[in-house]
């Protein structure tokens, strides 16, 4: 009997369509370790504005402040837009998210304004080059 080896973990397939990276982009930021996943997505030049102070960061900057926030347990769109032109398209939508800033306590409710840039390569499929992320507030 001969034993099969252990499968070695694959990268992610590039993403096809903007429909597949915006899938891949939502499951990857609710994996135990979405680093790996979220940085296959992320153009290399990727500028992301996000919080309710605005920071401006590089992909690198941005996967190591999302790092430490906490666990993200689930990440829900609504009302989403794409538009495409040529190579590139821009999705705007309401997002919802909930992340364990604190990992015994309920996940935090975070609501935001979203637009995500993908720009498509040969080789890399959709890859996000801007995002943007305006926190609402909840209602009431």
């Amino acid at each position: 009997m001969t034993a099969t080896p252990p499968s070695l973990p694959t990268a992610p397939a590039a993403p096809a369509t903007v429909e597949e990276a915006e899938a891949a982009w939502r499951a990857a930021q609710t994996l135990p370790d979405p680093e790996p996943a979220l940085r296959s997505l992320l153009h290399p030049d990727c500028v992301i504005v996000h919080s309710a102070v605005g920071h401006l960061h590089s992909a690198d900057e941005w996967l190591r402040y999302a790092g430490r926030l906490g666990r993200t347990s689930q990440v829900d769109t609504f009302e989403v837009t794409v538009r495409r032109f040529g190579s590139t398209a821009v999705v705007s939508c309401l997002q919802e998210m909930r992340v364990a800033f604190v990992p015994e306590l309920t996940p935090f409710v975070i609501q935001a304004a979203v637009t995500r840039v993908w720009v498509e390569s040969p080789s890399d499929g959709w890859q996000l080059s801007h995002l943007q992320m305006a926190r609402r507030m909840p209602p009431g």
